[in-house]
């Protein structure tokens, strides 16, 4: 099967305050979609649905189109900011499957930063999704590699980490 593009991770339900939220850095990265199409391919850029209604019954629904898009993803972006829900249960849902089910490479890009290094990790701690810190503590399959949220180095990690080609970042730590 062919992989076509990112898949980012995201909880956009219970999303009332537009303003303290990651909305904005999901707008950038639209922005950057449409301006650079042959840089950018988000596949899921138009699912993400910010709404402050979450019902289960949408829950089933939800899953399973996000099962399809993660399907033929070659890799996953999740955003790590100060206003990440990081106990979001369909966050931390999502970079499971990812990981585990579809063994996407994870590229967290800490939104703010100019710059990541070892340290970066430690000291951002709080804005990681609790799966991310299971993963990073423990031995997991799991390959994640953090990066500044910049243009440059997004594009950069996208076409290095490749699930098609097989081309993953060391471990859970990688900085890139």
């Amino acid at each position: 099967m062919e992989r076509k593009g990112t898949y980012i991770a995201f909880d956009a339900t219970g999303v009332i305050d537009r303003v303290n939220s990651n909305l904005h850095t999901f707008q950038q990265l639209a922005d950057w979609q449409r301006n650079y199409p042959s840089r950018f391919n988000f596949i899921n850029m138009d699912g993400i649905n910010f709404s402050a209604e979450h019902d289960d019954t949408l829950d089933s629904t939800m899953k399973s189109h996000m099962m399809a898009e993660m399907a033929v993803a070659d890799n996953m972006l999740v955003i790590a900011s100060p206003v990440t829900n990081t106990e979001s249960p369909i966050l931390n849902w999502q970079i499971s499957r990812g990981v585990n089910r579809f063994h996407l490479p994870v590229i967290i890009a800490y939104a703010g930063l100019d710059e990541v290094s070892e340290q970066t990790i430690e000291d951002y701690w709080t804005w990681l999704p609790q799966k991310f810190k299971k993963y990073i503590t423990r031995y997991s399959w799991a390959r994640m590699a953090h990066i500044p949220l910049t243009r440059d180095k997004l594009e950069r990690a996208l076409k290095t980490y490749s699930a098609e080609r097989q081309s993953y970042p060391w471990d859970a730590t990688t900085i890139f």
